[in-house]
């Protein structure tokens, strides 16, 4: 579930093109936590789910709204998007 999570957080920031650096100084944390956190290496607390939650000006619940392409990529797929 945390990789699917840190997947969703990711995909919602680069939706928002908003940057890690933006989101982590956002919510007080590294930018290198925002990224453990988004490659599913580490669990946000409920707390820093809040508060990313209300930077992206979304519902907390909306963090756990996982697709099916979000839960398990193909391994080594290549990923879309901007680099932001």
């Amino acid at each position: 579930m945390s990789i699917a999570l840190g997947r969703r957080i990711k995909a919602l920031r680069r939706l928002k093109l908003i940057t890690q650096q933006e989101l982590a100084r956002q919510v007080n944390i590294s930018v290198t936590m925002l990224s453990n956190i988004e490659r599913g290496a580490k669990k946000p607390s409920p707390q820093l789910l809040e508060d990313i939650a209300q930077y992206l000006n979304i519902s907390g619940e909306e963090l756990f709204i996982i697709s099916s392409d979000q839960e398990s990529p193909e391994p080594g797929a290549p990923e879309h998007g901007i680099g932001v």
